[in-house]
């Protein structure tokens, strides 16, 4: 097995290492940049069609990664619900929104491919891929719509939705690129811990959706 299975996954199954595997390179280099055959490769495979074996194609991995991502964010969303409270403002329903993201990496040896995963998704030009992971969010993005509906009832509603996807694209890409901290071009700023990264995090997201529109309707 490479390094890269053997750190990943070291007592696992064949499926779950070449998964392991793919989670890596796609988070690392991108998601046409690695072909099936290099993930099996790279896994510790002797069969070069282990991959297709498995998922069937390189949607059917994406899939897989999807599912296994969401299951373990859930499972922290889950944990956290005894922290909701019945009435919440839109900085309550922002963080709780955004914690289980941020606290992935530290769920999970393979949490920080995953978050960097989902950011190169969300960068994706793709149809078939851009189903995958709306199928699996829309039903999240639409609870979260109608919450910041009732609290920006100013804020038009298609303005609202542009606003939503602009800012939480960019913050699942700050929250994946957090190892770039120290080496910024304004100093270095890895400092701040998990909590104070968090509530700056949703200082942004609510700073974007509140600000005045400056269109006229």
């Amino acid at each position: 097995m490479t390094d890269v299975g053997d750190r990943l996954d070291r007592h696992g199954d064949t499926r779950q290492r070449l998964l392991l595997t793919a989670l890596h390179l796609y988070a690392r280099e991108g998601l046409h940049a690695v072909s099936l055959r290099r993930i099996s490769t790279e896994a510790g495979s002797r069969n070069s069609a282990a991959m297709h074996y498995h998922f069937d194609n390189k949607l059917g991995v994406i899939q897989a990664l999807l599912d296994m991502v969401a299951r373990e964010l859930g499972r922290i969303g889950l944990a956290l619900r005894s922290e909701r409270r019945a009435q919440r403002t839109l900085r309550d329903n922002c963080r709780l929104i955004l914690r289980p993201l941020v606290e992935l990496p530290a769920r999970q040896a393979w949490g920080g491919d995953g978050v960097r995963f989902l950011s190169r998704l969300v960068s994706e030009g793709d149809a078939d891929i851009a189903a995958m992971v709306n199928r699996l969010t829309a039903p999240f993005w639409r609870r979260l719509d109608h919450a910041l509906a009732e609290q920006l009832p100013g804020l038009p509603a298609e303005i609202r939705r542009l606003r939503l996807m602009f800012v939480s694209t960019n913050v699942v890409h700050g929250i994946a690129e957090t190892a770039w901290l120290p080496y910024t071009p304004v100093g270095d700023l890895s400092h701040f811990d998990q909590d104070t990264l968090l509530d700056h995090l949703v200082d942004y997201l609510i700073g974007g959706l509140q600000a005045p529109s400056t269109m006229n309707h």
